[in-house]
């Protein structure tokens, strides 16, 4: 269902009042009253307004901001990602605006981004339908960096997750692992991707896997458990969700005097931030992944013509 762009008109039959006044209202004019100014902005925001001035920036391509979205400023795939973008962004005179998300992208997040100036939307996280119907009728510049969308009707560009299951799973294989395992991390798309890749590639080596879970609020003991559970079961390959679970899992299985096992991540995060904990892993060129969603959205923004783009990046082992 499309949603409508919500105009002055809107907000004033909603308020009871005349078109003038919200006007007036929300430019902070002395002669509204506080209580009115108060009235109108907080309708205007329950309704998803977008002020003209924003939509002026979109249209004459003034707004020099970027907002770039993400769940966490700890994740080491988005801090190094959003370097090599805002990069990129600095040298074509864009800035970004930094903006974090616990969930999914929304429409009031969007308008909020848009609100603060921004002329598109660099996501390093999914976005709801509402969301995307809202940046197509408002020609909104939107790029997904790092994972595939849900939605056919997203932009985006990501390493191939079904490729770094299969080549880890070759690692497996060749090192003559007899009961490899999965470290998962909940039930997003992308984990359960390298989950049934992995599982799937093992079995053309006619190996089973163990799939055990990693949850960040409960770190420690997650840590035990998975340490017991690759103990009790004689897991002796241990393929984890990212780079940074795969560090603490190899910390942690230090302790045991007779594991001699292989453990492998994702993102080959110690190639960018050498202060990181090494491990084995696999992955795509952070540096080329993050500088090229710029170029395209930057692209997107200054010559939108609604076209998706879905570019998907090479893996590659590094040991």
């Amino acid at each position: 269902m499309e949603k409508k762009v919500v105009t002055l008109d809107d907000i004033a039959e909603r308020v009871g009042t005349s078109k003038n006044t919200v006007s007036r209202a929300l430019r902070d004019c002395s002669d509204i009253s506080s209580a009115m100014k108060e009235k109108v902005k907080q309708t205007a925001m329950e309704m998803g307004y977008v002020p003209n001035r924003i939509a002026g920036f979109l249209r004459s391509k003034r707004s020099n901001i970027v907002a770039v979205v993400v769940n966490s400023l700890t994740n080491p795939f988005f801090a190094i990602c959003m370097d090599h973008c805002t990069d990129y962004m600095g040298e074509k005179g864009y800035r970004p605006l930094v903006s974090v998300v616990r969930t999914v992208l929304d429409v009031p997040d969007i308008i909020s981004c848009i609100q603060n100036g921004a002329c598109g939307i660099l996501s390093f996280l999914d976005v709801t339908d509402e969301a995307i119907d809202y940046c197509e009728q408002n020609r909104i510049p939107l790029f997904l960096c790092g994972l595939k969308p849900r939605s056919e009707r997203v932009s985006a560009i990501y390493s191939d997750a079904y490729q770094c299951s299969r080549l880890v799973a070759q690692e497996a294989i060749a090192c003559g692992a007899k009961r490899p395992c999965y470290v998962a991390y909940g039930k997003n798309a992308i984990s359960e991707d390298r989950k049934e890749g992995f599982i799937a590639a093992l079995k053309t080596g006619g190996l089973s896997c163990n799939v055990y879970s990693f949850n960040y609020y409960t770190r420690e003991q997650s840590l035990e458990k998975i340490k017991k559970s690759v103990q009790e079961n004689g897991n002796d390959f241990i393929f984890c969700f990212n780079d940074e679970i795969a560090a603490s899992v190899q910390e942690s299985m230090e302790s045991v005097k007779n594991f001699y096992g292989e453990i492998y991540g994702v993102d080959r995060f110690s190639e960018y931030l050498p202060y990181c904990r090494k491990v084995k892993s696999v992955g795509g060129r952070l540096s080329a992944i993050g500088r090229r969603s710029a170029q395209l959205l930057i692209r997107k923004i200054e010559k939108y013509d609604g076209k998706i783009v879905r570019e998907i990046f090479p893996v590659e082992i590094s040991k």
